[in-house]
């Protein structure tokens, strides 16, 4: 493993052209569920499937929702058999029931996977094609069915999202489906659906929206527009993550932490990413490991390498996190001990003979391209070293 001698930063554009599209209608704040009727009939939503996994069924969220929709006389649905990783057997199982049943709409319930899997579906309903046919950029050709949002994780913000990733086991790999017309119509964001999340999913999908953020505003693809919201993204998480990993029960930090979800994917919808996610990603197609800690592991090596190159960018990010720190290596280890972060990629069976696969599978990500250090080979090595 070499490394680069000199760092290599990829050079940015201020006047790159950006379009900022947001489809989405975005409902945040206390018992904003209680909407959920009005939004479902105004998006003319008569019959819809409720879409969630299958930890949150045991649950009273998705009784919550039932009973909300039931008091208003709305007929539903429900399928709650979504597992983690949603694969493209699992969508296309979806899709022909939304079809079968004469469904004309979707409510995605729960985390990323609930609301990838709910995304997807509604466009295999309509496309009349299997999920894998539609994985890349801008392959649905027909308008999915009306999605209906509603996270109860903060990290994903699947819900403002044109990426819907699924796994394809034949292949052994993860896919995204990359489209405008996957953009949910309407995203619930109630923090009550979010208290009482245990630490252990706290701290993942925290981890998620940070790195969300922070690649967000590393992307050397990013613009005047994401660059504000990441910001935006990292201060709340370094206000509210703690509170919500150690007190799963203050309203104020779910919100917090739940609002910081939704921005830093608001950003992240015109930037892309980088290597924390172009490494992260894959593994949890090879080694199963979950994906806010697959990128959590990835987070600060990343960034020690990303911050050789443009150590200006870097100091932003840590004072957004934590004013106090030094720089962000020391924001990222302090956050990293107060919430108890301390997984390694071994512990999940990673070894140095799987790096190859895990790389070969990670270049083909767009997020090697927008990260804003050049990265070959031997530096995604030495990164993945670093988390084993």
């Amino acid at each position: 493993m070499t490394g680069v001698v000199t760092p290599t930063a990829r050079v940015r554009d201020p006047l790159r052209p950006v379009t900022y599209s947001l489809p989405t209608t975005i409902v945040f704040g206390r018992d904003v569920l209680s909407r959920l009727p009005d939004i479902t009939r105004d998006t003319g939503v008569k019959y819809p499937l409720v879409v969630t996994d299958r930890g949150l069924a045991a649950t009273d969220i998705p009784a919550r929702v039932a009973d909300t929709l039931r008091a208003a006389d709305i007929r539903f649905e429900l399928f709650a058999e979504v597992e983690s990783d949603p694969s493209t057997d699992l969508v296309d199982r979806i899709g022909t029931l939304l079809v079968q049943n004469a469904h004309d709409g979707v409510i995605g319930l729960g985390g990323g996977s609930a609301m990838d899997a709910a995304k997807a579906a509604a466009a295999v309903a309509t496309n009349g094609v299997k999920a894998a046919e539609l994985t890349g950029p801008d392959k649905v050709r027909e308008d999915p069915l009306p999605v209906i949002a509603i996270p109860t994780t903060a990290g994903p913000g699947s819900e403002v999202t044109k990426f819907a990733v699924l796994t394809d086991h034949a292949a052994g790999a993860k896919l995204s489906i990359a489209s405008m017309a996957i953009m949910p119509q309407w995203a619930i964001l109630d923090p009550a659906l979010t208290v009482g999340l245990p630490p252990k999913f706290t701290l993942a999908t925290g981890l998620d929206a940070l790195c969300h953020a922070i690649e967000s505003y590393g992307s050397a693809w990013n613009n005047p527009i994401s660059e504000g919201m990441a910001l935006q993204a990292i201060n709340l998480i370094g206000a509210n993550l703690r509170t919500a990993y150690h007190f799963p029960g203050n309203l104020e930090a779910r919100a917090g932490m739940l609002a910081a979800s939704c921005i830093a994917e608001l950003a992240a919808n015109t930037t892309r990413l980088g290597l924390g996610h172009a490494l992260g990603v894959p593994m949890g197609a090879t080694h199963s490991v979950p994906h806010g800690l697959a990128v959590g592991m990835m987070l600060p090596p990343m960034c020690r390498f990303n911050a050789e190159a443009e150590p200006h960018r870097y100091e932003r990010v840590a004072t957004a996190l934590d004013p106090t720190a030094d720089d962000l290596d020391a924001a990222l280890g302090a956050l990293y001990r107060d919430i108890e972060m301390d997984c390694r990629l071994s512990q999940f069976g990673v070894t140095p003979a799987d790096f190859d696969r895990i790389i070969d599978l990670a270049v083909r990500s767009d997020n090697v391209l927008a990260n804003p250090r050049e990265a070959d080979r031997d530096d995604l090595a030495a990164l993945l070293a670093q988390a084993l």
